[in-house]
């Protein structure tokens, strides 16, 4: 992979890194980041050497960000007797919004492979989107408030047989809401983490991964299922419960085509905080909504997309899917579709490393994405 290569792929991975807002990431797209450091770690790192670094710009574009502009990196190592190569990325941007990015995902091999620990470690000033919780706001409804708070995320596995690892997880936030909308909900007082505060909390973890490549599978499962708790005893000023399982499956049609199918399903009981209810939207879940457009505390989403080789390093999809979110006392479920098309450019046929544009349209919503890797 020439350098060219590396720079496009660490400035995708640093853009996506910090597109969760829910205060416990999805353990997937966590894996999936990871996965890509240590393929870039793989291929420019000399294994004679038992530490190499190297840095380069940032540039970056949202609607959420505008332009972002900063410097990253990636420091990748071997612990003896690990032939996989840890990392640990660093990244600083600045935005046309104003908002500073600081952080440093982390990915760390131990005790011959048997283990693995990977998370983040940051610093944020952010400006986020909030549509309201529930099914019965107004479509056009939108509100705006700025935090600055540190992340800390840490999960720890140990991988059994065929596939299987189990662990913990731990995450903290500390937020600092420093500008409200005027006009908006928040300022109501009525709405569970109005005021910020930390969010701390653990849980247990349990994977089931038999995909025969991570970043373009054809076949095989994805499996992530986990309890997670945040009350006093964690350290937070919230309590409650989440169960959530999230699970892809993909099936090899012929030499070119993939079929690939996604569903999660999520649960809460007791009081979380807006931040940190479930939502959909975004890159990932039904695409051609806001990132957080509809949350509550319950969530179920089903999606699919057919994915097919081009010509060259060109590839296609198209894609649809269907989720809800309830939760909310005296509101009833709505269903939200989505329909998509979308352009894959691979940037490593070895190991199939794609950056991929999207156009997806939802009910009286749509959006378009440039990021790097699949979807689900």
């Amino acid at each position: 992979m020439h350098r060219s290569s590396l720079w496009i792929l660490l400035t995708f991975v640093t853009f996506t890194s910090f597109a969760q807002e829910s205060t416990v990431a999805s353990q997937q797209e966590a894996n999936e980041q990871a996965d890509t450091l240590n393929s870039i770690a793989q291929v420019d790192t000399n294994p004679q050497k038992k530490v190499k670094i190297f840095a380069i710009p940032l540039v970056f574009y949202s609607p959420d960000t505008r332009l972002g502009l900063g410097a990253g990196g990636i420091a990748t190592f071997r612990p003896a007797g690990t032939p996989q190569p840890s990392n640990v990325t660093f990244s600083l941007a600045y935005t046309q919004r104003k908002q500073l990015l600081i952080w440093f995902p982390y990915q760390i091999y131990f005790g011959r492979e048997k283990y693995v620990a990977f998370g983040e470690v940051g610093w944020f000033r952010y400006v986020y989107q909030f549509f309201g919780i529930g099914n019965k706001i107004d479509n056009d409804y939108l509100e705006k408030y700025t935090t600055e708070f540190p992340r800390v995320r840490i999960t720890l596995l140990r991988n059994v047989k065929n596939g299987n690892a189990f662990g913990l997880r731990l995450a903290y936030d500390n937020f600092n809401i420093t500008q409200y909308d005027s006009s908006g909900l928040l300022l109501q007082k009525n709405i569970t983490g109005w005021q910020g505060g930390q969010s701390a909390g653990a849980g247990l973890v349990w994977w089931k991964d038999t995909r025969n490549n991570r970043f373009y599978p054809t076949k095989g499962w994805f499996i992530e299922s986990s309890l997670f708790f945040e009350n006093s005893w964690t350290g937070s000023d919230y309590q409650y419960s989440r169960f959530s399982i999230d699970a892809a499956r993909y099936f090899a049609l012929g030499e070119k085509n993939v079929l690939a199918l996604h569903g999660m399903a999520i649960g809460t009981l007791g009081d979380a905080p807006f931040f940190s209810t479930a939502f959909l939207g975004g890159t990932k879940r039904l695409r051609g909504y806001f990132e957080g457009k509809y949350r509550d505390d319950h969530l179920l989403l089903a999606q699919a997309e057919l994915r097919r080789e081009l010509f060259g390093r060109i590839g296609g999809a198209v894609f649809t899917g269907v989720g809800t979110v309830f939760g909310t006392p005296g509101e009833s479920a709505k269903i939200r579709p989505n329909v998509g098309l979308g352009v894959r450019f691979q940037v490593d046929k070895k190991q199939k490393l794609n950056i991929r544009a999207d156009y997806g349209i939802g009910v009286k919503n749509q959006g378009f994405y440039l990021t790097f890797g699949e979807s689900f």
